[in-house]
C-alpha cells in the first residue's frame, strides 16, 4: 500500500505528476488517487472544498505590496500610517501562524479537504474520534530552504517581522514629526529592503515552480492511510476513525484551519485525538514538542506525553526522538491552538533539519522509507495507550 500511495503521488513514467501544487489540475488528479485508496480500503469519502490562494507569494505579494503603498503614501497623508499597521498586523498574524484575514485576498482559487471516515459502531456517547492528517499539496520551491538557510528560516521571519514594526513605527514618529530627517531615511531604507526580501522569498517558485514533494509530504500521506487501514482492521470498540488529507498546508495550513474550524464544536476534547503526519522521508522520526515563530506553541497534551513515554521503551528507544521545529508549522497547529490533544510526527535529521523540503530534489528516489513504517507503529502504540487509557 504505500509504496503504491508514494508512486501515484510522486508521479511515474507512465502517468507523470510531477507536482501537486495547490488548487492545480496536478492537485486535483493526486485528490481523485487518494479518493480512490480510501475507498479501496473500506472508507466512506468525501471532499471539503475551500478557497485559498494558490501560492503564499500570493500572501507574500499582497503583505508586502500593502505595507510598500502605505509607507510611500506616508509624506502624502498620515492616515497612510494606519494602512501600514494593519498590513503589520496581518503580516504579525499569518507568520505566527494565527488566522489572518490577508487568506481571503484575491486572487481565490477553489482547492479541497480529502476525508475518509469510518465509523465507530455501538453507543454514541462512548465514541472516541481518532483524525488521522497529513497534507498532500506539494511547495514551491525556495531558496530559503536552502540547507543553507534552512536552519535560519526562524531567525529571517523573526528579523523581517521586526522590521516591518520598526517601518511603521519611523512612519508613524515622521507623521508627528519626530525625529527628522532619520524617519524619513529609515522608511525608504526599510522600503528597499522589503523588496529585496519579497524577492528573494519567491524566486525559487518563479524559477523552478513547485517540487515534487516526494518526502513533503506524500511520505505523510502513505503514512495516515496505512494507520487507519491497521486500526480499522484492529476493530478497536468505539472509535471513529477519520483520515483528513489536507490542501494549501504550504499556502499557511489553510485547508486544515478550515477543516478545524468547520468541525470543531462536534469534539469533546477528552474523547478526541489527531495525530500529523508531516515529512517522513529522511532523518529520524521525531516527537514534535514545539513550534512557532515569535510566540512558542507547546505540545504538552496527552498524546504528545504518551508519545514520549513509549520512546523510553525498548520498542522505540533507538528508533524515534523528541524534537522542535521551527521553520514555518504544521496543520497540527490549529488543533494547539483550540486545545484538541494533537501529536505532531515529522523526521528530522542529526542537525534538527528536513533534508530537501521544498527542493527540486525532493523526489522519491531520495526517500528513507525508515521514518514511514516507525512513523505508522507508533502512533498505532499511541492510539492503542490511548484508547485504553480512556476506558479506565
Amino acid at each position: 500500500m504505500i509504496e503504491t500511495i508514494l508512486r501515484d503521488l510522486t508521479g511515474t513514467p507512465e502517468h507523470p505528476l510531477p507536482h501537486r501544487g495547490t488548487a492545480t489540475a496536478n492537485e486535483a488528479e493526486a485528490a481523485r488517487l487518494l479518493k480512490n485508496h480510501l475507498t479501496d480500503i473500506g472508507a466512506t469519502v468525501r471532499t471539503e472544498p475551500f478557497d485559498t490562494p494558490k501560492t503564499y507569494a500570493t500572501i507574500v505579494y499582497w503583505l508586502i505590496g500593502g505595507l510598500l503603498t502605505g509607507l510611500a503614501l506616508v509624506p502624502v497623508t498620515g492616515v497612510a500610517v494606519g494602512l501600514v499597521w494593519y498590513f503589520v498586523a496581518m503580516a504579525w498574524l499569518y507568520f505566527n501562524w494565527r488566522y489572518s484575514f490577508i487568506i481571503k485576498f484575491p486572487v481565490q482559487h477553489t482547492a479541497q479537504n480529502v476525508i475518509g471516515r469510518w465509523p465507530a459502531r455501538g453507543d454514541v456517547a462512548n465514541r472516541r474520534k481518532l483524525i488521522l492528517m497529513a497534507h498532500y499539496d506539494t511547495a514551491p520551491v525556495s531558496l530559503l530552504y536552502s540547507p543553507k538557510r534552512q536552519g535560519n528560516f526562524q531567525l529571517s521571519l523573526m528579523l523581517s517581522l521586526g522590521l516591518m514594526v520598526l517601518a511603521a513605527s519611523a512612519a508613524t514618529f515622521e507623521v508627528v514629526h519626530v525625529g527628522m530627517p532619520y524617519m524619513t531615511y529609515l522608511r525608504y531604507g526599510l522600503m528597499a529592503y522589503f523588496v529585496v526580501q519579497a524577492i528573494i522569498s519567491t524566486a525559487g517558485y518563479w524559477f523552478k515552480g513547485y517540487s515534487n514533494g516526494a518526502s513533503d509530504n506524500a511520505t505523510g500521506v502513505a503514512a495516515a492511510i496505512a494507520t487507519a487501514d491497521r486500526l480499522r482492521q484492529a476493530n478497536v470498540p468505539d472509535l471513529d476513525i477519520e483520515v483528513v488529507l489536507t490542501s494549501a498546508e504550504e499556502v499557511g495550513m489553510i485547508g486544515a484551519y478550515y477543516y478545524v474550524e468547520a468541525h470543531k464544536k462536534q469534539w469533546k476534547s477528552a474523547q478526541t485525538l489527531a495525530i500529523n503526519f508531516d515529512t517522513l522521508g529522511a532523518g529520524k522520526l521525531t516527537v514534535v514538542e514545539q513550534t512557532g515563530t515569535y510566540e512558542a506553541l507547546q505540545y504538552t497534551n496527552v498524546p504528545t506525553k504518551i508519545a514520549r513515554s513509549l520512546l523510553k521503551t525498548d520498542a522505540f528507544r533507538d528508533r524515534a526522538q523528541v524534537g522542535q521545529w521551527h521553520t514555518a508549522d504544521f496543520d497540527s497547529v490549529w488543533f494547539v491552538r483550540n486545545r484538541i490533544p494533537v501529536l505532531a510526527l515529522c523526521a528530522l535529521d542529526a542537525d534538527g533539519r528536513m533534508p530537501r523540503i521544498h527542493q527540486p530534489d525532493d523526489t522519491l528516489d531520495h526517500v528513507d522509507r525508515t521514518p514511514i513504517y516507525t512513523a505508522i507503529d507508533l502512533a498505532e502504540a499511541v492510539v492503542n495507550e490511548w484508547t485504553k487509557r480512556s476506558e479506565e
